[in-house]
């Protein structure tokens, strides 16, 4: 067999991130239906309408509509991972690192793939790909690993470490909806900063 040529390369190349862009307006398309109207909104058709291409072709790239919306879960959880193995999370005093820790969290947490991830759990409870999957819970491991890493200095055990990681994830979450629900009367800010305070407490207690 004959090795492949340059062209031969750049065009696998050329083809590999067509098919990228391709699957990248498919994610961003039940995104913007789900953020826009609900994930009832993000039906088939409208997915590959939005996308600008048939069914047929996104069923080419991700299979079924259920694998659309485990890729949505897995890219959610990925982000908020690449965001997090950044150094600087592991520079500073204890209460900085907690701050930017948490302060990470939130602005991860309002952004539009992680309300997708929200709708869609809810959504699909109980039946199909997603029924299994807790946000937290999902990468329970990676996430107490990069906790290690960034609070490295912090004396405690691994149920209060994980406790601190469901601490962060469930109050967030709770703000989220609750900013929903009352969007011009409910201020995030006194929560936040409460929530970093006690998880200083957890990881930091003063003996």
């Amino acid at each position: 067999m004959s090795k492949p040529t340059l062209a031969d390369v750049n065009s696998i190349g050329l083809q590999a991130a067509k098919s990228k862009a391709t699957q990248d307006k498919i994610i961003n398309a039940v995104v913007g239906l789900i953020k826009e109207k609900g994930f009832s909104a993000a039906s088939s058709a409208q997915i590959a309408k939005r996308a600008g291409i048939t069914w047929g072709a996104v069923q080419h790239h991700f299979g079924s509509k259920e694998d659309i919306l485990e890729e949505v879960l897995q890219r959610s959880h990925i982000k908020f991972q690449e965001t997090l193995s950044s150094k600087r999370f592991t520079t500073g005093s204890a209460e900085r690192r907690v701050a930017k820790y948490v302060d990470a969290a939130w602005y991860h947490y309002q952004g539009d793939e992680y309300m997708a991830t929200m709708e869609i759990l809810l959504a699909t409870r109980g039946h199909g790909k997603a029924s299994n999957d807790l946000s937290i819970s999902r990468s329970r491991d990676a996430h107490m690993e990069m906790a290690r890493t960034i609070f490295y200095d912090a004396d405690v055990s691994d149920t209060v470490l994980q406790e601190s990681i469901y601490m962060v994830h469930c109050l967030l979450t709770g703000i989220l909806i609750e900013m929903a629900l009352e969007p011009q009367s409910f201020s995030p800010s006194p929560y936040v900063k409460r929530l970093k305070a006690q998880i200083i407490q957890m990881l930091y207690p003063v003996t």
